[in-house]
């Protein structure tokens, strides 16, 4: 097997070998938009990636046999620390060359990352792609985080006694911040332990708000607010392949610890998968930490995982 750097020559057989990778994803989903099953699309991806980064690329025999591109980020997940992240079009490998191929690219890649001073290796795979994922772990990566989807179809579930679910308007900006800021200190807290998340102030809600197709659902004890789900059209860190026109996105959903056990966040979800059937969207997209034991539990019920982002922190990193 040879290992080498981007050559442009690369480019459309890169594609190819993703795309056949994405076409039979997207069969088992076809919930899934189709833009990844387009080579072009693809290719205009991993050109603007190879225009700054080396690359690796696995060839046997002359022909492909995978490819591994990266970005590099300082402050990777607000965590202070440099990161090579490898995002799931920026990979591919042929299922006929098993671990050796991963197994290859990882190596050659390493080197590369430790060189640039990387403390941290994250890259995301499709996640029908069983046997790439147990290689993966076997290079000592673990699982972080979910992309998952659904078709944007109502859950046709009661709202609990007691509670009442309504659309938030602007003047529950400082009562959306509130809430918003306990959700922030749940993830910090074990067995979570991520680093700290800003929390959206009053003003950063109002502007969310005021884009057309975010919306914010609130669940009411009262006048208490029991919990709240943010849905906007975009999610920063969310997996390429699942975004488009028409997904709407979830980026927050916290229940209050009191009001847990009662079906309120799936109540949410029902309320906000009904409003966006009505505008026509096709589906419904969430990412979500595996380690995270209240989202792992509650999200499988109601979307399916296309994405599986995989970590690894060196014990011999920079400066070592």
């Amino acid at each position: 097997m040879n290992i080498t750097t981007y050559q442009p020559a690369y480019l459309a057989e890169a594609a190819g070998l993703f795309v056949q990778s994405f076409r039979r994803l997207r069969a088992a989903v076809p919930t899934l938009p189709n833009r990844f099953e387009q080579p072009e699309e693809v290719s205009r991806f991993l050109e603007r990636l190879f225009s700054q980064c080396p690359g690796v690329f696995a060839f046997d025999h002359g022909r492909l046999a995978g490819y591994l591109g990266w970005y590099e980020a300082d402050d990777f997940r607000g965590a202070n620390r440099r990161a090579a992240f490898v995002p799931v079009w920026a990979q591919a490998a042929s299922p006929e060359g098993g671990r050796r191929v991963d197994q290859a690219l990882y190596t050659a890649a390493a080197r590369q990352w430790l060189a640039s001073g990387c403390e941290v290796h994250c890259l995301t795979l499709l996640a029908d792609q069983a046997e790439r994922l147990q290689i993966w772990f076997w290079q000592g990566f673990g699982l972080a985080v979910v992309d998952a989807v659904r078709p944007v179809q109502p859950l046709n579930r009661a709202v609990p006694s007691g509670i009442t679910i309504r659309r938030a308007s602007l003047a529950d900006a400082p009562h959306l911040a509130e809430i918003e800021a306990e959700h922030a200190v749940h993830y910090a807290q074990p067995p979570v332990l991520m680093a700290p998340i800003p929390a959206n102030t009053p003003e950063e809600f109002e502007t969310l708000l005021s884009q057309p197709s975010n919306t914010v659902w609130l669940a009411l004890d009262g006048e208490h607010t029991a919990g709240y789900l943010r849905l906007e059209m975009e999610s920063f860190g969310a997996a390429a392949i699942v975004a488009a026109p028409d997904t709407i996105a979830i980026t927050g959903v916290y229940v209050r610890p009191a009001y847990r056990g009662r079906g309120i966040a799936a109540s949410l979800l029902d309320a906000a998968l009904r409003h966006y059937s009505a505008l026509g969207f096709a589906r419904c997209s969430v990412d979500f930490e595996s380690f995270n034991p209240d989202a792992a539990n509650f999200w499988p019920r109601y979307f399916q995982p296309v994405c599986f982002s995989l970590m690894r922190v060196p014990e011999l990193g920079p400066g070592r």
